[in-house]
């Protein structure tokens, strides 16, 4: 398979929603992610500050040693740090089959430093959730509760 894919000149790509793949021309999807970067004026450059970022981070973290002990200090700092990468997985259910971008920042440097930040706000700020659902079986319990009449719509 992986050789009618040369030579047909197509690659294999995810599409956005269900777990569905789809074999697409190289060039085509390179000129549809191209466009979407040009759009939204991403950039891409030769040397990322990446390092510049981690030792910035590393040494604001040795002078918060007092808040923070030394062993989640070194938690902290992320190994072999590395810019979030861009994928772009396709909208087939969509006219014209634009593209969700997908970014991932597992490997920031910022990462886990940001994940301990919104434990740490989680636990001593305790947000009004009354027009959130935390996930669709409590929404569909919570309009079951309701009181609708006929009139009523719900909107998404």
């Amino acid at each position: 398979m992986s050789q009618k894919l040369v030579m047909e000149k197509a690659i294999i790509v995810q599409a956005d929603k269900r777990k569905t793949i789809v074999i697409r021309n190289a060039e085509e999807y390179s000129k549809k992610v191209h466009t979407f970067v040009t759009d939204n004026n991403f950039h891409l450059i030769q040397k990322g500050p990446t390092t510049k970022y981690q030792q910035l981070i590393h040494r604001t973290l040795q002078e918060c040693n007092l808040i923070i002990d030394k062993k989640k200090i070194k938690y902290l700092i992320q190994q072999k740090p590395s810019p979030p990468t861009l994928k772009a997985q396709l909208k087939l259910h969509k006219t014209g089959i634009p593209i969700r971008s997908i970014i991932n920042n597992l490997k920031a440097p910022t990462y886990k430093t940001a994940k301990r930040h919104v434990k740490l706000l989680n636990k001593h700020i305790t947000p009004n959730n009354q027009y959130n659902v935390r996930n669709s079986t409590s929404l569909a319990a919570d309009v079951l509760q309701l009181n609708l009449s006929k009139v009523h719509q719900l909107i998404a």
